[in-house]
């Protein structure tokens, strides 16, 4: 099941890939889009509980702050420039699930684009490594 998954993203990827390419060769410029990923911990493990875990995530777009939620309370606020990567730790506050909301607000405090990883917190979990090139 795991295999189709990436299948189907490999495969979003690459019509997100031929439609950008596409765009700049017409000549058409859009403004940016509003964009967020999470890009730390991965959708498929299962966290260590009463363990600091590190949130990494990517705004783009014209956004003007960013703000991380988990488990329903603010983490963290702070400006927001496109392309930037920002992380903050967090403890998962008990056992099963947990959710992340990174949210990408304008000027006027709108809601630009949001991204939510839902998790599970077992109480021997993986610690969570990140691939750094």
């Amino acid at each position: 099941m795991r295999r189709g998954f990436r299948v189907i993203g490999l495969i979003v990827v690459l019509v997100a890939v031929v439609v950008a390419v596409q765009s700049r060769l017409g000549g058409v410029r859009s403004q940016s889009a509003a964009t967020v990923e999470i890009i730390s911990p991965p959708a498929d493990v299962a966290l260590p509980a009463g363990q600091a875990v590190e949130v990494r995530y990517r705004v783009a777009g014209p956004a003007v702050r960013a703000e991380l939620w988990c488990d329903d309370m603010l983490l963290a606020t702070e400006a927001a420039q496109a392309g930037q990567e920002l992380a903050h730790a967090w403890v998962p506050a008990g056992l099963g699930a947990a959710c992340c909301t990174v949210t990408e607000l304008d000027g006027r405090g709108l809601t630009l684009a949001s991204a939510r990883r839902c998790l599970d917190v077992e109480p021997n979990g993986s610690p969570v490594r990140l691939n750094r090139p």
